[in-house]
């Protein structure tokens, strides 16, 4: 019953106004018609209790009409109503489905075309405005360098993993005659070839079964800020990742998908660079950031591709001021101008190819 994919169910909200009216409601009848001085004990107890639920109400309300119909943010996983409205709100998508302008297919003569693929670390999950992208942040370092002659793409989408970047990088080079790609490599890029069951799926967060959580907003939110961060399939996330890497079967076919890409890129001489994106915020022991980067780094290396490392950049820097708000753990605004200057000064600062 008119139901909204951005503020969720009306009767449910309505459900949570006749409860808390009921309770008012009895607690008025309460005060008006219970025998207290007969019963002394039991109507303080009874009165006490009645009035807390009282207080306790008007705030549950209002955090429920907050988080339902104005809260605006982001979360780790894109499922709240807030994230929803703010995806409303602040993204705008092409028709490749990605978060930038309309591309021309035909390549102005003279002009460097660098398309920056990626996962929602690129997208720049709960960045509002698009320029304050590291992709944005690129383009306009060329632009005070030499305006016009160099177009920065940013062809991102939440979730993908390696493989699935495979086919749109090749049509990238082929449709929109690509000079160079600049992957944005996280090392959850690997994922979708690690073992999941239905009992473990780090990939979709598992729902209580006690309750829905599209009926209320507040129970939603406290379930993921409290509860989820502890279930296993999330705080055992990295751990898991970092399974994925040390086995040699998966690394092996994880490799011939970073390996697909290269040789496409190399055979339309396309150049291919590399960037490193750190997680900020790690859960499990098993995850050692600078080892598994270190490992990245050489495989790259070892097959002629230019990589930059940001882990460095944000080594020392408290998590809380580098992330987009404390339940998403994606990187904010001045982290990505931090991935820009590293990425200008590893790649592009003394080139002349622009």
């Amino acid at each position: 019953m008119f139901a909204s994919p951005l503020f969720g169910y009306l009767a449910d909200y309505l459900l949570w106004w006749a409860l808390f009216l009921s309770i008012l409601l009895h607690t008025w009848c309460f005060f008006k018609f219970f025998p207290r001085q007969r019963r002394r004990k039991v109507g303080l107890a009874l009165g006490n209790a009645l009035v807390s639920l009282c207080m306790l109400g008007v705030v549950g309300l209002g955090a429920e009409t907050y988080l339902r119909y104005l809260a605006v943010e982001t979360d780790a996983f894109g499922m709240s109503l807030a994230a929803r409205r703010w995806f409303a709100l602040h993204t705008q998508l092409n028709s490749m489905g990605c978060r930038d302008k309309e591309w021309t297919v035909e390549k102005p003569p003279g002009r460097r075309r660098i398309a920056v693929v990626g996962d929602s670390f690129v997208y720049g999950w709960g960045i509002e405005r698009v320029e304050d992208r590291f992709s944005d942040a690129l383009q306009a370092y060329f632009d005070q360098r030499s305006a016009a002659r160099v177009e920065v793409m940013n062809v991102a989408k939440p979730g993908w993993d390696t493989g699935a970047q495979r086919v749109p990088i090749q049509d990238l080079i082929d449709r929109y005659s690509l000079d160079e790609v600049l992957l944005g490599y996280v090392p959850n890029d690997i994922e979708k070839l690690l073992p999941r069951s239905p009992e473990f799926d780090p990939i979709q967060p598992p729902k209580p079964e006690w309750i829905n959580l599209s009926t209320s907003c507040l129970i939603d939110h406290l379930y993921r800020r409290i509860w989820l961060p502890h279930v296993p399939t999330v705080s055992t996330y990295h751990n898991w990742l970092a399974e994925g890497f040390g086995d040699e079967t998966i690394w092996r076919k994880h490799q011939q998908q970073l390996g697909a890409i290269m040789a496409y890129c190399n055979d339309h001489h396309v150049k291919l660079r590399v960037v490193l994106l750190p997680f900020i915020r790690i859960s499990g022991e098993k995850y050692n950031a600078p080892r598994l980067h270190d490992t990245l780094r050489r495989f790259f290396d070892t097959n002629g591709v230019a990589v930059v490392d940001l882990l460095p950049t944000i080594t020392g820097k408290a998590p809380e001021t580098l992330v987009v708000n404390p339940r998403d753990a994606h990187p904010n605004e001045a982290t990505h101008k931090l991935f820009a200057d590293a990425i200008w000064k590893a790649f592009y600062e003394s080139s002349d190819q622009d």
